[in-house]
């Protein structure tokens, strides 16, 4: 008896991961109110992760945290770094304007979240 090679199915599509909700689209498709809700959300969130280093440190956390910043879509780059303190930047050049998202950590857990467009800032602490 002769075995016919398995049919070869078609590759299925890996599910596309929905967006993260701190994406940049997020952002800039949001209304003021909203906007300032994200970056409190963002902080929180942020300050909850800083608040429990059981087995790593701060710095790791906080490298963890701009990674993932990284994979929503935030081209966030380093402005500034010392013992204790953290700060990130990414800025956009869209054609309603400019925007930019400032982060700033501190040792235990203190965070700022910034987000900056021509005409308005929103800043939220945790």
């Amino acid at each position: 008896m002769v075995r016919k090679p398995p049919k070869h199915k078609s590759k299925r599509e890996e599910p596309k991961k929905a967006p993260s909700r701190f994406a940049p689209a997020a952002f800039l498709s949001a209304n003021p109110e909203s906007v300032q809700s994200l970056c409190e959300d963002l902080a929180l969130q942020i300050a909850t992760r800083f608040s429990d280093l059981t087995g790593t440190t701060w710095e790791a956390v906080g490298y963890s945290i701009i990674e993932q910043l990284r994979a929503s879509g935030h081209d966030l780059s380093q402005f500034d770094e010392s013992e204790g303190l953290q700060e990130w930047q990414a800025v956009w050049h869209h054609p309603r304007g400019s925007f930019s998202l400032f982060l700033s950590f501190r040792t235990p857990a203190s965070v700022e979240v910034t987000w900056k467009s021509d005409d308005r800032s929103f800043v939220a602490h945790a």
